[in-house]
């Protein structure tokens, strides 16, 4: 009862600010990450595109498909989608859950939707105010078109990222989670939601598929708090409660791509433009060091992962002698991520990859045979490398954002090589996370992912207590507490203390 009240107090401060400012996105407390607990996409995603290069064709054609879709049923929908926050989350699940959500008669389930949502947009702030964007009916000279948005909200809030995305697809993982037998729907919803603000012109393309990757670290780095947990506890058994369910009832295979994503362009498509841009952009790269760097990430092999995800620690030093929890827990989820990727691979549409399509010689050698019968949609090694950051992220919080930085160009690398299309990527990249919410309810990944986290911890508390020791030695008059508090004299208060470099204990 004490949870559910505390989580109301977050429902009248949203609803409070929702009245006040539409468009309010500030670090307020009913999100389950403040501060640098927060990924930062700038510290891990590129720039927005520039909107007069030919890379941003693929928005361009984007924004004139959404305003083919406005006088239809799904632009409708897709004005009333400009509704931002809980309100409109609710009304859109509702129907998903075929329950009536709300803050009274399902108190627990609003409290995670509302703390997700704003959690998955709260993981595009940072980069809305590092980076000024243009929205798309600015640049068109056109009018707002949502129902629910304002010309003054929109003409001074950066477009890039999309903060309704990152709430729309937040609410959507967090729900997943909690509902895996509906996770499908779910999910499209989610995707849905931010493809609505590329309809209504208020967002390009990119700034929606940028806000999605940013949820989902901001999402995946939450799932590690306790209060996270809890509340997706509660709000599952509150759904189950009220559906009649058990939790046998809940369990369902992996996400399923077609499902949830809308299909590749195809060469015939003009969205493929965009594609074929960052293809042959790539070219460029090809002679130089990150073009080596492309060449070398071609590497999935256990040692070669492990050294990179080691190389984000400045701390603690992973290895198999160091950490092999944490290790184990690289090679056990590398393992998992791989068999689904073929299982991705395996059940869509298959698409030539860039360098057969358009009949390049192959650069840098060493798969062409395995990959001219494999199909590029969407990406094996994008959908481990992020995969691996999302879930790292809750073991290493510390080492958040190179983890995320390092599992986000070792996708890019596939797209610098011509292995990839752009498109592969986002695919792959979104359906990690969608995977990794399926596998948070499975045993083993548990069990595996906290030993993981124990032993980081405890890494981490020995690193802080040799350099307390180190600290102590070299001011031999100084105590130190066992968590690093400097007492300029001996302690009074029972207890271990550290001093010249030794434990000392003052008596009971």
């Amino acid at each position: 009862m004490m949870k559910l009240n505390g989580c109301l107090k977050y429902v009248w401060l949203l609803l409070a600010l929702i009245v006040t400012a539409n468009s309010a996105r500030a670090d307020y407390e009913y999100r389950y990450l403040l501060g640098d607990s927060m990924p930062n996409p700038v510290a891990y995603l590129p720039a927005p595109p520039d909107s007069l290069m030919i890379a941003c064709n693929g928005d361009y054609g984007r924004w004139i498909w959404g305003k083919t879709m406005r006088n239809t049923e799904r632009g409708i929908k897709a004005s009333e989608d400009s509704k931002y926050g809980i309100l409109r989350m609710s009304a859109i699940f509702s129907e998903v859950l075929d329950l009536n959500i709300n803050e009274e008669e399902t108190p627990a389930i609003y409290c995670l939707m509302l703390r997700a949502g704003e959690t998955g947009s709260g993981g595009v702030s940072a980069m809305k105010h590092e980076y000024f964007r243009r929205r798309p009916f600015l640049v068109m000279n056109e009018s707002t078109w949502g129902a629910h948005d304002t010309y003054e909200d929109l003409a001074t809030n950066s477009s890039y990222p999309s903060s309704h995305t990152g709430c729309g697809w937040g609410t959507a993982l967090a729900l997943a989670e909690m509902a895996p037998h509906l996770q499908d729907t779910i999910l499209r919803c989610g995707y849905e939601y931010g493809i609505s603000r590329v309809i209504t012109g208020a967002h390009w393309q990119s700034d929606v598929d940028v806000a999605m990757l940013c949820a989902s670290a901001a999402i995946s780095r939450a799932r590690a708090t306790s209060e996270y947990q809890a509340d997706l506890a509660a709000a599952r058994e509150e759904y189950m409660r009220l559906k009649g369910l058990s939790s046998s009832d809940l369990q369902a295979p992996f996400p399923v791509l077609t499902k949830i994503l809308d299909a590749p362009p195809t060469t015939n498509d003009y969205l493929f433009v965009s594609d074929l841009y960052r293809f042959w952009q790539s070219k460029e790269l090809y002679d130089t060091e990150r073009g080596e760097q492309a060449r070398t990430d071609a590497s999935l092999n256990d040692s070669y992962l492990i050294e990179n995800i080691a190389a984000c620690s400045p701390v603690v030093t992973i290895s198999e002698t160091n950490t092999p929890q944490i290790v184990m827990f690289v090679k056990a989820l590398k393992l998992m991520l791989n068999t689904q990727a073929t299982s991705l691979k395996n059940n869509t549409t298959f698409r030539k990859r860039p360098y057969i399509q358009f009949n390049v010689p192959y650069a840098y050698g060493g798969e062409e045979t395995v990959l001219y019968s494999e199909s590029a949609y969407p990406s094996r090694h994008a959908f481990l490398g992020w995969g691996l950051a999302l879930a790292l992220a809750e073991v290493m919080p510390d080492c958040q954002n190179a983890l995320l930085k390092w599992g986000y160009e070792y996708g890019e690398s596939r797209v610098i090589k011509g292995m990839n299309y752009a498109s592969d990527i986002q695919a792959a990249r979104v359906m990690a996370v969608c995977d990794l919410g399926k596998l948070h309810n499975e045993t083993q990944f548990k069990n595996l992912l906290q030993s993981a986290q124990r032993e980081y911890q405890q890494k981490l508390d020995d690193s802080a207590l040799d350099s307390i020791l180190m600290d102590s030695q070299l001011t031999p008059t100084a105590w130190y507490s066992l968590n690093g508090i400097l007492f300029p004299t001996k302690p009074t208060t029972p207890g271990i203390y550290i001093h010249n470099g030794e434990r000392v204990i003052i008596g009971q």
